[in-house]
């Protein structure tokens, strides 16, 4: 463990983790419009998905990054196409009445399958493997403990996005604040789109 370089990898996974995704902004759009106790199901999904892409790619590195030259761009624009759904979810779930059960953004499975469709995650995933814990690839156990430990890292930070969400329910008391607000998570995952599409 000593050819890690921890003085790079740790600002990576920080950074990385908590600035504004998909994920991230999600949870915050959840829990802000559905409270937080109805959350918890998506957050361990995202979570769990995490986890199991961070193993894949830590198992499979080597495999990827020789494929994914040729598919990063379809991945690209199919995780962009994933990230503007959500944005659709969002900004139209003001319309809906308080007593709504489900949301299009909430549950397990989607945030789970979020994961696989996400660019920042699985190049972050690719990233964080081949550029800086490579010489642990060939050991299985090192691979699943640190895929543990970055799904952690990556839960506080969706649950760190998701109580700003809830601490801003009080202001979204109001229709038209939860407009306002609906819409300016919207237009933030219509940016990441965009982003993650190459378009800026």
């Amino acid at each position: 463990m000593e050819e890690l370089n921890l003085v790079t990898l740790i600002p990576y996974v920080f950074i990385t983790t908590f600035t504004p995704g998909p994920n991230n902004i999600s949870c915050a759009a959840t829990a802000a419009r559905w409270g937080l106790s109805r959350t918890w199901s998506y957050l361990f999904g995202i979570t769990a998905g995490f986890f199991v892409l961070l193993a894949l790619c830590g198992a499979f590195s080597g495999v990827l990054m020789a494929v994914l030259p040729w598919l990063e761009r379809y991945m690209r624009w199919v995780g962009a196409a994933y990230i503007l759904w959500l944005a659709y979810g969002i900004a139209r779930s003001e319309s809906h009445g308080e007593g709504e059960s489900a949301g299009p953004l909430r549950g397990f499975a989607k945030g789970f399958a979020l994961q696989f469709v996400n660019p920042k995650a699985i190049l972050f995933g690719v990233t964080l493997y081949t550029a800086f814990l490579s010489p642990i690839l060939a050991r299985p156990v090192p691979v699943l403990i640190s895929a543990l430990l970055f799904a952690v890292i990556g839960f506080s930070s969706i649950l760190t996005w998701a109580v700003f969400g809830l601490g801003i329910e009080r202001f979204l008391q109001s229709p038209a604040h939860r407009k306002i607000m609906n819409g300016g998570f919207a237009l933030l995952l219509v940016y990441t789109a965009a982003g993650v599409a190459g378009l800026i």
